[in-house]
């Protein structure tokens, strides 16, 4: 009776964090997508894409520095890595796929303008219908975090503040930095000017990491 009470070898005990953890590895968001053909949106990575085809896929961030992955861009292995997981993605559409990318976006708390993704130019021009977006006002935040404060109006047309289409720092080879997140640094390469700016720089036990200077880099001149 102690025998048949104790779970068989290998098999985690019912109500464990061993046998959660088995149950939820087993399940894919792909489970939960329906077969009919009544419509709905699935958001999912491009890992969990993979083996799946949709009528319309839409992929989005196609810019230097989030897809390729800004780390991505200063290594072969993994720049070759992420240009096949966009080769999954588009591959998933079986009839339309929409790439879009933002001309700017917020980051670190600070707009921040990234180049197109290189992975648009290897796609054949003849295959790309090339559309453009403005962007649109949005309404004052209320008090309660929507809506219209009462009494405003409107301030003219958003525009892209200046400062954002301009290097943040001029590094040469050599110079010491200070990165939030990596830390102490030497600038070992720089390529580009202007928005396309770019700085190679050794952070030690770090690694070495490919950073654009466009924006609010969190990164220091010492």
């Amino acid at each position: 009776e102690f025998d048949t009470g104790l779970p068989e070898p290998g098999v985690p005990a019912p109500g464990s964090l061993a046998a959660f953890l088995e149950r939820v590895a087993l399940v894919a968001d792909a489970d939960s997508i329906p077969d009919d053909d009544q419509g709905m949106v699935t958001l999912m990575t491009l890992h969990t894409a993979k083996g799946l085809e949709f009528p319309v896929v839409f992929l989005t961030g196609w810019e230097d520095g989030v897809f390729p992955h800004m780390r991505a861009m200063g290594d072969p292995a993994e720049l070759a890595e992420e240009r096949r997981l966009a080769y999954v993605g588009i591959t998933r559409a079986r009839q339309r796929l929409y790439l879009s990318r933002a001309m700017i976006r917020s980051a670190f708390g600070q707009p921040n303008a990234n180049p197109a993704s290189r992975f648009l130019a290897e796609v054949p021009d003849d295959l790309v219908d090339w559309r453009r977006s403005e962007p649109e006002r949005s309404a004052p935040v209320g008090r309660f975090g929507f809506g219209r404060r009462p009494g405003a109006t409107d301030r003219g047309d958003w525009k892209v503040p200046e400062r954002s289409l301009a290097p943040a720092l001029s590094l040469d080879v050599g110079d010491r930095v200070s990165h939030d997140k990596y830390g102490l640094g030497t600038v070992t390469a720089s390529d580009g000017a202007g928005v396309r700016a770019t700085v190679t720089i050794d952070f030690g036990s770090a690694g070495t990491v490919r950073l654009m200077l466009i924006g609010g880099v969190p990164l220091q001149k010492l």
